[in-house]
């Protein structure tokens, strides 16, 4: 019985590392970044 939960939690870990690894796959933001002029956040040190 032991051995039976050992591979439940070991197969469940797997499965939740799958799911995370496949949400959060490391290759950045999913647009491309958008250029200064047409990004509303950004703003010249000149400008005022």
């Amino acid at each position: 019985m032991t051995g039976l939960i050992l591979l439940l939690l070991v197969a469940t870990a797997l499965a939740v590392e799958t799911v995370r690894r496949t949400r959060h796959d490391g290759s950045g933001p999913s647009r491309p970044p958008a250029s200064h002029v047409e990004d509303p956040r950004f703003h010249s040190p000149t400008r005022r």
